[in-house]
C-alpha cells in the first residue's frame, strides 16, 4: 500500500508552519499527502494547549481514529504541537505518562524540537526504507551538510508563506503555557530565514509573514532580552526586516507576535518601511497595571498607550489588532473598566478577547484562586465584545 500522510492541525500561525515543516520532511522521505483522513496510513495531529477547550479538541479524536484503524489496520498516529511539548520539554507542566493515559490512539509522541527523531520511527514502522533515512539530512539546518535537505511544504495562507524565525518563549507570562510546550526561545539564523523567503518566493510567493513567540527578541542576547524598549537601541528584528525588504520578489511583509515590552524605537522605525504590512497585531491582555504585573507582563497601561501613539505617528494609516483576558485571578470591575476604557482609547481594529482558563502547571494556576465566576467571565465577554463592535461602527466615542 502507498505510504500517506495526512496532518490536521491547531491553534496558531506558528503550528501551521510547523506542519507544513513536518510535511517537507515526509515528502522528501517519499510519502505523499493524503486528501483525507481515510485514505491516510500516516496521521500526524499537531497540537495547541493554549486554553482547555484547544486540549479537548484533540482528546475528542478518539472516535474518529479507533474508526479509521478498524478500516485500515495499517494506520498509525503521531501527536506533536504544544501537547506533546507540554510533556518533553525541558520545561514540562505535564506528565507524558498522563497524555498516554488520555490518549492510547497515539502511537508516537514527537516534540516538534525534536523533529530529527521522526525518520527513525518511520523506518522502524515501515513507511520509509534505510537508504532514503540515510540520504536525507535530519539535522538539515547544520552548514555545509550536502545530503539531502528539506523545506517546508508552504501552503496559500490568504497570499502569504509562513516562515517561523524562532521557537519557543522566555517571557513566563504567567498565563501562558508556551514557555512550557515550545522551551527555551531559541532564534534561527538569518541564513536559513532568508533562503527560506527566497524559496518561497520562487513558488510565487510575493507575500511572508514571519512567525516567532515574541518576534521582537530574535537574535537577542539573554541579556537584552530583559532589556525594556527604550533601552534596546537597534535591535536584530529590525535588521532582519530590513533584510527581508530588500529580498526581491518580496512585495509585502506581515509579522506575528509582537511583545510591547521590547517593542523598539528601531522597531518602530522600521514600519515606515513601505513593504511592511500596515497592520500589527500587539497583544495587550489588560488595560490595568496590577493586573498586568500579576500577568507577569511588562509593559504598563500607560506604556502600551505611548507606544500605540508613536506608532501611529510613524504610520498614520496603520491598523492594530490586540489580545485581552477576561475573568483573570482577582480581576475587579474597575480592574476590568480600566480595560474597557484602554479599548476605547486605542479603538483597535481588530479585537480577541479570550475568558481566562487556568492551564495546569502555569504559575497564575499554582499561586492565583480562579476567583471570578464563569457567568461574570462570560458577561465581561460580551460586555467588551459590543463595546469594540460599536466603536467599529462609530456608534460610541
Amino acid at each position: 500500500m502507498e505510504k500517506k500522510y495526512f496532518i490536521t492541525t491547531f491553534g496558531c500561525q506558528a503550528n501551521r508552519a510547523d506542519s507544513e515543516n513536518i510535511a517537507g520532511m515526509l515528502e522528501v522521505l517519499g510519502m505523499s499527502e493524503a486528501a483525507s483522513l481515510f485514505e491516510a496510513t500516516l496521521i500526524i495531529i499537531n497540537t495547541c494547549s493554549v486554553r482547555q477547550a484547544s486540549e479537548d479538541k484533540v482528546y475528542g479524536l478518539a472516535n474518529k481514529i479507533k474508526e479509521l484503524r478498524s478500516k485500515n489496520s495499517q494506520l498509525r498516529t503521531v501527536l506533536t504541537g504544544c501537547l506533546v511539548g507540554s510533556a518533553t520539554s525541558e520545561r514540562p507542566r505535564m506528565k507524558l505518562g498522563f497524555l498516554k493515559r488520555k490518549m492510547p490512539w497515539v502511537d508516537y509522541y514527537l516534540n516538534v524540537n525534536e523533529l530529527a527523531s521522526l525518520p527513525s520511527y518511520l523506518l522502524n514502522s515501515g513507511f520509509v526504507d534505510e537508504w532514503t533515512v540515510k540520504a536525507v539530512n535530519v539535522s538539515h539546518r547544520t552548514p555545509g551538510v550536502k545530503n539531502v535537505v528539506w523545506t517546508p511544504k508552504f501552503s496559500d495562507h490568504e497570499g502569504a508563506a509562513y516562515i517561523n524565525i524562532s521557537q519557543g518563549c522566555d517571557n513566563f507570562c504567567t498565563f501562558c503555557v508556551v514557555p512550557y510546550a515550545r522551551g527555551a526561545e531559541i532564534s534561527r539564523s538569518q541564513e536559513e530565514i532568508l533562503r527560506e523567503v527566497k524559496r518561497a518566493v520562487g513558488l510565487g510567493f510575493s507575500e511572508i509573514m514571519l512567525l516567532g513567540q515574541n518576534v521582537n527578541s530574535w537574535g537577542l542576547t539573554p541579556e537584552k532580552k530583559l532589556m525594556s524598549r527604550k533601552h534596546l537601541g537597534i535591535i536584530p528584528f529590525a535588521a532582519l526586516l530590513r533584510k527581508v525588504h530588500d529580498t526581491e520578489g518580496v512585495r509585502k511583509i506581515k509579522f506575528i507576535t509582537s511583545n510591547p515590552f521590547d517593542f523598539s524605537a528601531d522597531l518602530v522605525g522600521a514600519l515606515r518601511m513601505p513593504k511592511i504590512d500596515r497592520y500589527l497585531h500587539l497583544p495587550v491582555q489588560s488595560g490595568d497595571n496590577e493586573i498586568l504585573k500579576k500577568m507577569g507582563r511588562r509593559h504598563t497601561r500607560e506604556d502600551y498607550l505611548e507606544l500605540v501613539r508613536e506608532i501611529r505617528e510613524t504610520v498614520p494609516e496603520i491598523e492594530l489588532g490586540t489580545d485581552v483576558i477576561v475573568g483573570f485571578p482577582g480581576e475587579n470591575e474597575k480592574q476590568f473598566l480600566n480595560t474597557v476604557d484602554l479599548v476605547r482609547k486605542v479603538q483597535f481594529n481588530v479585537l480577541f478577547v479570550a475568558i481566562y482558563s487556568p492551564r495546569p502547571g502555569t504559575t497564575s494556576a499554582k499561586i492565583y484562586k480562579d476567583d471570578v465566576p464563569l457567568f461574570e467571565k462570560r458577561r465581561r465577554h460580551a460586555y467588551l465584545t459590543q463595546v469594540w463592535k460599536s466603536l467599529k461602527k462609530g456608534l460610541i466615542d
